[in-house]
């Protein structure tokens, strides 16, 4: 497999612009260009008790969307964890509709795969912007796979999703069967009414500006943190995550997180996300987890298969072109 280079980054953003200035600038940009996705995606409406766009939840319940204004307050009331991360170039502000059912998202992005394929505007990930486009293949018939675990064919539409069934858990802090630490979908909704979460239903992120993950050996230090390189097994990165300064406060992807990125990066570039026969690398998430059979998700770009792939990895599996995508959440 020819070996493949990720961007390096040679100043840290802060030196270039300032977290104050970012608020002003590039997040309000972000923020309102996310907004415009999700709303043409089908993935916001208007909701007749809120009287605002937001999502409806697993459990029916109205989630409106999560203001600018409000995500700019919580920034600033969490600075002391914030600004270290921006520094370390986690400039990338990424809202999830958490509380819509992943068969949902599953389906949209299957559809949205679809369109951009035969628009003839389906390509491979990019190192920079400027590199030429490379149209993908396509398997027409099953342009998403999706593991059985995460989503169950054979159940009715509508109870498919193992967010709805409770078979998934959120957030886990090890990957033990009985004492994993995560929650289900529902109890994580459930909890963020109870706490009044100043966005329940949403999950508000900040990523690293690139997206491609690092090979081994290739992950530059930005900010005083190592970013994050492959070759290593998703209990080595939840441990270094928990024990290492340096990655505090970061998590693993959900599977919610990852087709929203794919989705919004899809409608932003036309191009797929961690394309690992390509330009980029495969990713655990972490985040999301099925204690019954002891597996964690992952999401990549099958060339050779031609399609999406929502899968499945045991916590001890390592290969050099799988990697780990964290993020910061507010």
């Amino acid at each position: 497999m020819p070996e493949r280079h990720t961007p390096t980054i040679d100043q840290e953003p802060s030196k270039e612009l300032s977290f104050e200035r970012w608020l002003e600038t590039e997040f309000k940009e972000q923020y309102d260009s996310q907004v415009r996705t999700l709303d043409r995606l089908g993935l916001l409406e208007l909701l007749p008790e809120a009287g605002e766009k937001g999502l409806r939840g697993i459990d029916g319940k109205e989630y409106p969307l999560p203001s600018k204004e409000v995500i700019i307050t919580e920034l600033k009331k969490n600075q002391e964890k914030i600004k270290p991360k921006f520094k370390q170039d986690f400039t990338q502000i990424q809202l999830t509709p958490f509380g819509v059912p992943l068969e949902r998202l599953t389906t949209l992005l299957q559809e949205r795969i679809l369109a951009h394929h035969k628009a003839g505007q389906l390509f491979a990930a990019k190192d920079n912007p400027a590199d030429p486009d490379v149209p993908l293949e396509l398997d027409t018939n099953q342009p998403l796979f999706t593991w059985d675990g995460h989503l169950d064919q054979n159940a009715p539409q509508g109870q498919r999703g193992a967010d709805v069934t409770g078979k998934c858990v959120y957030h886990p802090t090890s990957f033990d069967q009985k004492n994993h630490g995560g929650q289900t979908k529902q109890e994580i909704l459930d909890d963020q009414t109870k706490n009044k979460s100043p966005f329940p239903g949403w999950e508000v992120k900040l990523l690293e500006k690139n997206l491609n993950i690092p090979r081994e050996g290739k992950g530059k230090t930005v900010g005083g943190r190592k970013q994050l390189e492959t070759n290593k097994t998703p209990e080595q990165y939840l441990k270094i995550l928990q024990t290492d300064p340096q990655y505090q406060h970061e998590q693993g992807l959900t599977n919610e997180d990852w087709l929203t990125q794919f989705l919004i990066h899809l409608e932003k570039t036309n191009q797929v996300i961690d394309d690992y026969q390509g330009k980029g690398s495969a990713c655990f998430l972490a985040g999301s987890f099925n204690p019954a059979s002891r597996r964690l998700g992952n999401g990549s770009w099958l060339r050779d298969a031609r399609r999406a792939y929502l899968g499945w990895s045991d916590p001890d599996v390592q290969y050099s072109y799988y990697g780990f995508r964290p993020a910061v959440e507010l």
